[in-house]
Parts: C-alpha cells; sequence; structure tokens
C-alpha cells in the first residue's frame, strides 16, 4: 500500500518581519517567537521520560524502517531547493534497491497493528501514517530536516539492503532532530514570555474582598490592602480616581484609608 496519498499540504507561517520588539520601561525586552510557526503553534506533549511525544517513540524494528521510508518520502517531494533532482533521484534508487527489506517492513508493521488493535488495525495504521506524513512536513525545522535527509539519502546509497533495518534505527532521531530542536525553542520561549509578562503585569490594586461594591459617598474613605506595587502607583499618580488620605499614609504596605474611589 502507498501512504503518498495522506501527505497534507502545510502552508509555511513565519514570525512577520516586521514584528516589533516591545520594551519596558526599564528596557526589559519582550521575548520574540521563533521564526516558523503561528501564535497558536503548541508543541507535543511530554512522556514520562520527558521526551516529546512525537509519531516515532517506541517503535517496532519493521515500524522503524517504514518511517525511516516515509520521512525520505516527504523529502523527495517537500524539499524544494537546488538539490530537488538529486534527492528525487536517491529517493527512487533506495526504492528500487530496497524494495524487498521495505516490502518485509510494511508487512510486519501490518501484523504489529493487527495485534495491537484487532479489526481496527487499518483504521489505525491509516490514521498514524497520516500524522507521521504531517510530521515530517510541517514547516518547523525544514530547512534542516531537508538537509539531514539528503545526507541519510547518501549513506543508504552505500548499504546493502538487510542493513537498511538497522541504519533505520540511528536515522530517524537525526531526522527529527531539526523538529524537535524547534519544539524546544518554542517552549524557552513561552516560558520567556510568561516571565515578561510577570514582572510587567499591571499592579493588583487591592484584595478584591476588601474593595466595596460603591461607597456611599464619591469622596468617602474606604479601607483596602494594597500590595507594594499599587500602593507605590497611587503615590506616582498613575491610577485616575484613587488618592491617598495624606494622615494615613504608611511607610510599608498595609491597611490604608483611600478616597476618592471612583
Amino acid at each position: 500500500m502507498s501512504y503518498a496519498r495522506f501527505l497534507l499540504p502545510v502552508a509555511l507561517l513565519a514570525t512577520p518581519a516586521a514584528a516589533q520588539e516591545a520594551l519596558s520601561a526599564d528596557g526589559d525586552a519582550m521575548p520574540l517567537a521563533p521564526e516558523g510557526a503561528a501564535a497558536t503553534f503548541a508543541t507535543p506533549a511530554r512522556d514520562a521520560a520527558g521526551r516529546y511525544a512525537t509519531p516515532n517513540r517506541d517503535l517496532s524494528a519493521p515500524e522503524a524502517l517504514w518511517h525511516l521510508r516515509v520521512a525520505l518520502n516527504v523529502a523527495a517531494l517537500g524539499c524544494r531547493d537546488a538539490d530537488e533532482s538529486a534527492t528525487v533521484a536517491s529517493y527512487n534508487a533506495l526504492l528500487a534497491r530496497g524494495r524487498d527489506a521495505l516490502a518485509t517492513a510494511q508487512g510486519g508493521m501490518a501484523i504489529v497493528y493487527r495485534q495491537r488493535h484487532g479489526t481496527a488495525a487499518q483504521a489505525r495504521q491509516d490514521d498514524a501514517m497520516t500524522r507521521l506524513y504531517n510530521f515530517f512536513a510541517q514547516p518547523t525545522g525544514h530547512a534542516g530536516f531537508c538537509t539531514t535527509a539528503k545526507a541519510v539519502l547518501a549513506e543508504t546509497a552505500m548499504l546493502e539492503p538487510a542493513a537498511l533495518g538497522d541504519y533505520a534505527i540511528t536515522a530517524l532521531p537525526r531526522l527529527e532532530a531539526p523538529f524537535l530542536a524547534f519544539f524546544a525553542a518554542w517552549d524557552r520561549y513561552r516560558d520567556q514570555l510568561a516571565g515578561w509578562q510577570a514582572r510587567h503585569a499591571a499592579p493588583v490594586l487591592a484584595t478584591a474582598a476588601a474593595v466595596p461594591v460603591a461607597p456611599a459617598e464619591p469622596t468617602q474613605a474606604v479601607t483596602v490592602v494594597l500590595t507594594a506595587a499599587a500602593l507605590e502607583a497611587i503615590r506616582a499618580g498613575d491610577v485616575p480616581g484613587v488618592t491617598l488620605a495624606p494622615v494615613t499614609v504608611p511607610a510599608t504596605p498595609a491597611a490604608v484609608q483611600v478616597a476618592s474611589v471612583r
């Protein structure tokens, strides 16, 4: 069975070149997202060992070789560069030389799926192949993937077909590496962005339970509990409609009298 029909088009998404670097008043730059993904991009979940849960985890020997074939199929279809013709020719040569080994791997993989999923084996295998093609076709890590795929194709030309199975086990992690590197960079960016947002969040003025819903009169003084940042903001005049009663301004955050709450 050929799975080339499962290769879905994936549009290349990139951080706009005109993206502005946000700076706070103290010059703390907002982290910028790595190029190559939309703002809604999400990395795969990690497994118990801390590894990203990609389609290439914990494979049987037949699956490893077939997954290698899929990755190189994606390279032949999607690596559109100066070496495109050579990449396609190398992939076709692999199919010819490794025909028997690949057929054996495909049959072995079908057995594995039947053992795991019974009568749902074909549907589960089709779904897995769709996800696998899309994994290698994603734009994040595309350039690095194409570079690695060309090197892998060159190496397979030097192998006896019987050695392809063992080779696949070591080659697959290399083909995954550009994507995993992007996932790690994206996760670092999200952590850095969360830290930046926390550092520059608007100050919380008071605990909600301490603030009356509405004072009886616009200038009636009420008592609330302020944070240090909120106290400083009010003192600096940065909170319209809120002033501190002069006789009750403390040296440290505490319950203080606030007037003119509007």
